[in-house]
């Protein structure tokens, strides 16, 4: 009878219930209750006997109104009884067994504080939390992410609206100073462009899997002089400025001083003098930052000649990944450095912004495609652009060129994989006649690469184009 009322619980017999419904999913402790419900309960003794002193009554029976008598089902002791002969969860080998139901837990089970899942504790001040609501499978498109506001689209059209919260079965909110984007998954299909807006570094938080398929790519990278995604804007600066580039000097009309690439992992390129002797836009230093943990974006170059028109290159943004089961990435990650701008009308060119910052992060990462944060190459003494750092290579960004009656001179390499940036070029024009210096022009130096960080419990990355050479940690589990 027992067996058969419960079983009409979960199927239907049951007239409609409230107490019987959640009963029903409690499983094994709806079980003990649907029996009291459905009169299995049968004690071996009478009822409507006087109750005793203080309202003792035999085993099984409760005083109601002077007598002894059945229980009411909805009796809260009643219910804490049969709740309670429900046995606490506890882990068997990786299952996590709770009234009788066992689920595997693929990280392990952990007994520690009441027995449970083992769960990845991600960086930067994620927390699990912020994952509720967000039921979103974000899949394909090309999107722009607003990392101040919270929108995502391009142009006219939007995916999600600006503002914080869980908007359209997305989320989104400022953690530490991230701009942080929930999900139930993301998925980048081969057509996907991905990039970044507003000035926070830019994170991607599912609760399931992260896939970027072949051909997709999530840009954070700097373009011109300005920095997105939490990389820094170009300076004008000459004084010392840490793993900023400084910029170079103006002495003179044709007389200036190329600025210096940004630092990171490595320090930047020095812009080169006006001529071989005088002192330079020097490169940034070797700096902590652009780091993962935080996450921060990338440094920028210092301006040719300390003139704005010919500015230094951006710095790259910051991006992380982070699934609570799962990422792959086919395509490219990247957060490059601009390249050193540099015009007809300038003296020098601007130095190299650095490369950004890249964290993946999951139980189980595979990439085979790539995970990049290039320098910029610096600009010509007065020529074209140094290119941007690429996004799915470990080539080294070039530097602009600039050919005369002086031969060309380039501005400095960006550094990528395990190549540091190089120094600009002196541009020397002589006069055949007096043999004297009449143009002396310097050319930007590169941007150093910046880092990228694959944190996980198990990492396939033999196919992968990592540049630079990536930092690997273990997330902590709990």
């Amino acid at each position: 009878m027992c067996e058969r009322d419960y079983a009409a619980g979960a199927g239907g017999t049951f007239p409609a219930h409230p107490l019987r419904t959640l009963l029903t999913m409690m499983g094994v402790r709806g079980l003990v209750l649907g029996c009291l419900l459905a009169g299995c309960y049968s004690p071996q003794v009478a009822t409507g006997v006087p109750c005793g002193e203080d309202g003792a009554c035999p085993a099984g029976l409760a005083c109601r109104d002077g007598r002894c008598e059945l229980p009411d089902p909805l009796d809260a002791s009643v219910l804490d009884v049969a709740i309670d002969a429900c046995p606490a969860p506890r882990c068997e080998g990786a299952e996590l067994v709770d009234c009788g139901v066992a689920t595997s837990c693929p990280l392990g089970c952990d007994e520690t504080g009441g027995a449970h899942c083992r769960q990845m504790v991600p960086a930067n001040g994620l927390d699990p939390a912020l994952l509720a609501g967000a039921t979103a499978d974000v899949m394909g498109g090309d999107w722009a992410l607003d990392t101040e506001t919270g929108r995502i689209g391009r142009g006219g059209t939007e995916l999600r609206a600006a503002g914080t919260g869980v908007i359209s079965g997305i989320g989104f909110q400022i953690v530490e100073g991230l701009g942080v984007f929930t999900a139930n998954r993301f998925h980048l299909t081969s057509t996907s462009d991905w990039t970044a807006t507003g000035d926070h570094p830019l994170v991607l938080y599912a609760a399931t899997t992260i896939v970027l398929d072949k051909g997709a790519e999530l840009d954070v990278g700097a373009y011109d002089h300005r920095g997105v995604a939490g990389g820094q804007d170009a300076s004008t600066s000459t004084s010392a400025a840490g793993c900023r580039g400084r910029a170079g000097r103006f002495l003179a009309a044709g007389f200036a001083e190329g600025g210096g690439g940004a630092g990171g992992r490595d320090p930047g390129g020095d812009g080169a003098p006006s001529d071989d002797a005088s002192p330079t836009g020097s490169g940034g230093t070797q700096c902590a930052t652009p780091s993962t943990i935080p996450l921060r974006g990338g440094h920028a170059g210092g301006a040719g000649g300390a003139d704005s028109a010919c500015s230094g290159g951006g710095g790259g943004g910051g991006v992380a990944l982070v699934a609570m089961a799962a990422i792959e990435v086919h395509g490219a990650v990247g957060a490059p450095g601009a390249g050193g701008e540099s015009q007809a009308t300038c003296d020098a060119g601007g130095g190299g912004g650095g490369g950004g910052a890249v964290l993946v992060e999951a139980p189980v990462v595979t990439v085979t495609g790539a995970l990049t944060a290039n320098g910029g190459g610096g600009g010509a003494p007065r020529g074209s652009n140094g290119n941007r750092g690429p996004l799915s290579t470990a080539s080294m960004a070039a530097g602009g060129a600039f050919t005369g009656p002086g031969g060309t001179k380039r501005g400095g390499l960006g550094g990528a994989g395990t190549l540091d940036p190089t120094d600009g070029q002196t541009y020397l024009e002589i006069d055949a006649e007096t043999s004297t210096t009449t143009i002396a022009r310097g050319g930007g130096g590169g941007g150093s690469a910046g880092r990228v960080e694959v944190r996980a419990l198990t990492a396939d990355l033999t196919d992968a184009v990592v540049s630079p050479p990536p930092t690997t940690s273990t997330p902590e589990l709990r």
